[in-house]
């Protein structure tokens, strides 16, 4: 991210343009400085804001890479090796990010997060909006 670069800041329901004055990345974290927010009050309330990026801004991924956020939307089958084949688990919520993203699948008591890890994405079909994973056993009852 470079300085003069122009953001959209989804803050306490409003959403407005900023631009950055300065970024860098400090101790595996990313610090920014926007044009004119000067104080630590003008900070505070922009604490958890969204950032966002035209998508047509973006790079396009290297081939076998996407976006995290294409994952939304997509339909999410358990697949295994018995005669049953697939299950429907349910759609892409949210993509979470602790260190390894987690798909959010589901909603309510229907939840379920699911490591997005080799172990366990046995398939991803962006065009189809289709991900087929491979649940070990136990995670089922770790959701509930």
């Amino acid at each position: 991210m470079e300085p003069g670069r122009r953001l959209q800041m989804l803050a306490e329901g409003q959403e407005r343009t900023v631009e950055i004055e300065f970024f860098r990345k400090q101790h595996g974290r990313f610090v920014m400085k926007f044009c004119g927010i000067d104080s630590i009050e003008d900070a505070e309330k922009i604490i958890g804001a969204e950032l966002r990026i035209p998508e047509e801004e973006l790079p396009p991924p290297e081939e076998g890479a996407f976006y995290t956020f294409h994952l939304r939307g997509c339909r999410v089958y358990a697949v295994s090796n018995d005669p049953v084949g697939e299950e429907f688990i349910g759609e892409v919520t949210d993509v979470l990010d602790s260190g390894t993203p987690i798909l959010k699948v589901g909603s309510g008591k229907d939840e379920m997060l699911i490591p997005f890890a080799e172990t366990m994405v046995r398939k991803i079909d962006l065009a189809g909006r289709r991900i087929e994973v491979e649940l070990p056993e136990g995670l089922r009852e770790l959701n509930k």
